[in-house]
């Protein structure tokens, strides 16, 4: 099959699913998404004491928290085994895609679909014209613990999130008008404040068709260059990770050293080729996006705020009037400062504030640089003489407008607002050759 061929099939399909028997405990089987708490493994250690004594997901996962450690090999030949004795509670198939309604904890119901991306259209490299793209770089050390997992697993679950540009809502409306006519397979609470979810079988033929269809619609050239016509787009952008980037580049990277040793016959149906993955609309109310600020460290806040200020005039940045173009708050001890900037070569303000940091340091060795989401815990270090550097709240129509422009967003430029939110690990499916 030519790459022409598979750029034109739909880049997210229906698929074998794996759950533990009917009427499973959504509670004890489900678990948060494996890249919570990276700075807090204790939060893992007393979740896994929780669920020592029955079958659940997290006994599947190697958590962020536990990568680049020294007991990292250990944990991973764990997680092998443990893979091998619950494969045998994995006892419902799902041939198609699971439909599901997350109430979040705020009460708000957010839906997606749970179904299988084509890894040959999806790249992590730059300037990739794939229909699904990595949105930020990636560093070999962020793939390679979990490449070593997957390369011998035989199982996956998964807490990868795509969103769609879906600005009328097509897929959902499709489904919550069909829910009544589909089969319920799994409804509870979740652990750790996580709210509740459902999830309903998707497999009647026609349904599955009607969804190809409106997935054929996110792929659509024309559709895409008319939305972006003042980017001069090139290829459509179909669908864009919003959580769990390195788990679906690990998944490719797998993907390109199995295929070396298989047919065209057989890449076309090896189940190494796809990656379990769930899809919402970016512009759902429920999707929460939020910036994630910077903090330097080793330098007060007005002097930084003047050599930013110089390098603006050196890249032909404009000032501006508040409330019109980009905000960048200078935070140190009591004092801040906002900072309202146009510029057409960046269209975020992340963006241009990376680039200035990236020059900074290089003159300046002894100061450092951090990425914090919360705004309250950016005041707390300012306070204690770390310079902050709160960004604007993150437009969600500025995720594919920077990936439209060509090349990456920039590093961290968002995450869930809750850690809460986040997909929690639930379905599963078979990765090797039973």
């Amino acid at each position: 099959m030519s790459q022409q061929q598979i750029m034109s099939g739909p880049c997210f399909v229906p698929g074998p699913l794996l759950l533990p028997q009917k009427g499973f405990s959504v509670q004890q089987w489900a678990c948060p998404s494996a890249e919570q708490w990276a700075r807090q493994p204790e939060v893992w250690n007393e979740l896994e004491a929780m669920k020592q004594h029955a079958p659940t997901a997290a006994n599947m996962l190697l958590p962020d928290a536990f990568l680049f450690k020294v007991e990292t090999a250990e944990r991973i030949r764990k997680v092998l085994h443990n893979m091998e004795k619950q494969a045998a509670q994995l006892t419902q198939q799902i041939d198609g895609y699971i439909y599901l309604e997350r109430t979040l904890p705020d009460g708000i119901i957010r839906p997606g679909l749970v179904g299988l991306l084509d890894l040959e259209q999806y790249s992590f490299e730059s300037g990739a014209n794939t229909l699904v793209r990595s949105p930020v770089p990636l560093a070999a050390r962020q793939v390679l613990p979990r490449l070593e997992l997957r390369q011998n697993a035989k199982l996956e679950s998964s807490h990868i999130l795509l969103a769609a540009e879906d600005e009328h809502n097509a897929l959902f409306c499709l489904l919550e008008q069909q829910k009544n006519q589909l089969e319920l397979v799994y409804s509870g609470e979740l652990c750790y404040g996580g709210g509740s979810v459902c999830g309903w079988a998707v497999q009647d033929a026609m349904l599955i068709r009607q969804i190809a269809d409106i997935v054929q619609t996110w792929q659509d050239k024309n559709r895409f260059a008319k939305r972006w016509a003042d980017m001069q787009p090139g290829e459509p952008i179909a669908l864009v990770p919003i959580a769990g980037n390195e788990e679906l580049a690990a998944a490719k990277a797998h993907w390109m050293l199995c295929k070396e040793e298989l047919s065209e016959e057989e890449q076309a149906i090896h189940p190494a080729r796809f990656r379990l993955v769930e899809v919402c609309n970016l512009y759902q109310e429920a999707l929460h996006l939020q910036p994630v600020h910077r903090v330097v460290m080793g330098v007060q806040g007005l002097p930084l705020l003047g050599e930013f200020r110089k390098w603006c005039e050196h890249q032909a940045i404009a000032l501006a009037q508040p409330n019109d173009g980009q905000c960048i708050r200078f935070v140190y001890g009591n004092w801040q400062q906002d900072l309202w900037l146009k510029s057409e070569k960046w269209s975020l303000a992340a963006g241009m504030l990376d680039a200035f940091l990236a020059e900074y340091l290089q003159w300046n060795p002894m100061c450092s640089v951090d990425y914090i989401a919360e705004e309250a815990e950016v005041r707390e270090l300012a306070a204690d003489g770390t310079t902050g550097l709160l960004l604007p709240a993150f437009d969600k129509s500025d995720l594919f407008r920077g990936l439209a422009k060509g090349g990456f967003l920039p590093r961290s430029p968002f995450v869930m607002k809750v850690p809460q939110e986040h997909r929690y690990e639930l379905e599963c499916r078979r990765i090797d050759c039973p």
